[in-house]
Parts: structure tokens; sequence; C-alpha cells
């Protein structure tokens, strides 16, 4: 960090009416560094020498029109990240590289992961959309064992200097939505784009 550090507000991130369906609960936002980027084989791409600011939300949804009692449809960590000149576009770069460069890895728990670049939102100045595979577990997380996976979405989306990177989590054994994650990527980027113009 420098000492001309970007305080990034709460109207920077996703707001209740951008979710598909509900807000469950109170958006949150969470302490540094409590959520770490998503890693690609230990690629460096986060470009950390060049941040200037840095917040993370998290908020849940359900499905449209589902009862206010429902569980969660998903879970979604919101990061934004502000860059010194030209670094959100090396934020790019080196990360479509990492991801295309590790198309399979195993988790902290020894879980295969597979990574997929899936293109892009059609959001910023650039975007791109990632899909993590894994296989699927039960609501205990014991493996299912039929051969059946689940996926989580990333949507990043580039405004300027400025980097918003959505991890989109379906809720517990459940896959995230695609349309869903693409979405939200826009709004992200609406939002962005709002705050920093």
């Amino acid at each position: 960090m420098t000492s001309s550090v970007a305080f990034v507000p709460d109207t920077a991130f996703l707001h209740a009416d951008d979710v598909p369906g509900k807000i469950k609960g109170t958006p949150e936002r969470l302490p540094d560094g409590e959520r770490p980027l998503p890693r690609f084989c230990g690629a460096a791409y986060e470009q950390t020498d060049h941040i200037t600011g840095r917040a993370t939300f998290r908020l849940r949804y359900t499905s449209a029109g589902a009862p206010a009692e429902s569980t969660p449809k998903a879970e979604v960590y919101q990061e934004i990240l502000v860059y010194r000149e030209t670094a959100s576009e090396a934020f790019m770069t080196a990360l479509r590289a990492a991801v295309t460069g590790c198309a399979s890895q195993n988790d902290e728990a020894g879980v295969p992961v597979a990574n997929i670049m899936r293109g892009d939102v059609g959001a910023g100045a650039e975007s791109a959309l990632i899909e993590q595979t894994r296989p699927a577990t039960d609501e205990k997380g014991n493996p299912v064992g039929d051969g059946s996976t689940q996926s989580k979405f990333c949507a990043v989306v580039r405004v300027g200097d400025a980097i918003a990177f959505l991890a989109v989590l379906g809720w517990e054994s459940t896959s995230a939505d695609r349309g869903d994650a693409v979405a939200l990527g826009r709004k992200a980027a609406e939002r962005l784009a709002a705050w920093k113009h």
C-alpha cells in the first residue's frame, strides 16, 4: 500500500436490488485479508505492489420469487481493488494467464479442482468469467461419488484503474448459477463506473 490509499465506499459494491432474488441478511464488509482471491497453481497475478485501495463485501441472496424464509441460493464475495497507473490492465492479463496455465489443481484439502475460462461478462473496459468445478459433495461435505460436479464462478471486471472480483458460490452443496454470475458481474461494473466517474 502507498501513502495515497483509496477508500472504497459501500456504494461501490453490489446493492440489494442488483441480485436476482432478495438479499438474505445484511451485506457485510469483511476485514482486510479475510477472503483472499482464488489461487491458480500459485501464480502471482494480483499485482499487490501496485494496489492503492482494497475492500471486500459478502452477501447472500435467495432465488427470484422465493419466500423470505427460504435458504439462500448463493453467496457472493465481492472484492474491489484499486491500482496505480496501468496495473489494473496487468492484473487482467496476469489473471487470464494464471487460469489458462492452471487447468487443474488440488485445493487445500487435496480435492481436485478444474479451472476453465468461460469468456467474459460483456461489461467494463474488459472482463473475464471463470468456472471452477470439483467433485460433488452432500450437505455434510462428504463426496457423492457418482461422478457429478459442483461449480462456482468468478466474474471479474475492470473499470479504469479498478477491478471488481466476484466469487459466486452455490449455497452449501449446490452449484452456482452461471447466468447469475454474468448478471452480477455486469451490475458490479455499473456500480464501479458510477463510483469512479
